[in-house]
């Protein structure tokens, strides 16, 4: 997992053709700007999800984790807390779904604090589960899918 400000984003390229696509993609306040609520796609290796919510609480939701995706997320607006889990061998409580592209784990984990213009890269052995916070904020946020499978 990576957590840092927007402005050092092209600090992690290199790490593959489809992160450092989504890196670039966030150092680009014209494109971001264009993007409207909901999934769009961007290029054949990445989609973009512009999303906005009010905060919530972890009880009865679990950790997601992702195979083919990198999730790159970006606070635009507001922020949140998001509970973060290294992978080894756990067992899911949901096990990984191809086409979604996500398992989910009931499994402890730390809190971190992303505030605005604040991106975390989670990278298939990170369990996350964004969203959080009380109490209950509005937020504005883009996570970038970037497919490495």
């Amino acid at each position: 997992m990576i957590l840092d400000h927007q402005y050092h984003a092209t600090r992690y390229q290199g790490l593959h053709p489809a992160i450092d696509e989504a890196i670039a993609f966030i150092k680009d306040p014209t494109a971001i700007a264009q993007l409207s609520l909901g999934r769009q796609t961007i290029s054949p290796k990445l989609d973009a999800i512009i999303d906005q919510y009010a905060t919530g609480q972890s009880q009865d939701r679990y950790l997601e984790a992702h195979r083919r995706f990198v999730d790159l997320q970006l606070m635009l607006d507001g922020s949140e807390m998001m509970q973060v889990a290294t992978l080894t061998d756990q067992t899911p409580v949901q096990a990984y779904d191809e086409q979604k592209d996500f398992a989910l784990y009931n499994i402890p984990g730390q809190m971190i604090h992303v505030a605005q213009a604040h991106f975390v890269i989670f990278m298939p052995q990170d369990a996350h589960l964004p969203c959080l916070g009380q109490p209950s904020l509005m937020v504005k946020k883009l996570i970038l899918k970037a497919r490495i499978a």
